[in-house]
């Protein structure tokens, strides 16, 4: 689901990608995620600054292009035995371990890349192994 939106323009019709601006059931946001057939979208009056998901035809109007985007996007790398070094000169299957994700502080970031991949640790104590990066 990393195609900025690609299936829902293609089969919605409509301007999706991240970054574009939106009235969400009359509430303004910024498109931050593809959610295959959902647009994740962040409200402005969200304090904690959350992608929530959204139909994209259902009471969606679509705006601009965002100046700035609410969240930052972040690398996570979920393997204690890989470095961000292994990922950018391709050493090994290290870029399999990298999860892109929107948000608002490392902190964060690691928790959503926690919660995507769930199943595949015994403990939220994983957390403490993942390396963090800004793109």
């Amino acid at each position: 689901m990393s195609h900025n939106c690609a299936y829902v323009r293609q089969h919605y019709q409509v301007p999706a990608e991240i970054g574009r601006r939106v009235i969400a059931y009359g509430k303004p946001g910024v498109i931050l995620a593809d959610r295959g057939h959902y647009i994740g979208v962040v409200l402005d009056e969200d304090p904690k600054k959350r992608i929530s998901n959204y139909h994209p035809t259902h009471e969606m109007q679509y705006g601009e292009m965002a100046k700035t985007l609410p969240l930052k996007e972040w690398q996570v790398m979920t393997a204690k035995c890989y470095d961000w070094f292994d990922v950018v000169h391709d050493i090994g299957d290290a870029r399999r371990y990298v999860e892109r994700v929107w948000a608002a502080t490392r902190s964060q970031a690691k928790y959503q890349a926690f919660k995507r991949l769930e199943d595949c640790f015994d403990s939220g104590k994983a957390m403490c192994f993942f390396k963090v990066r800004r793109t």
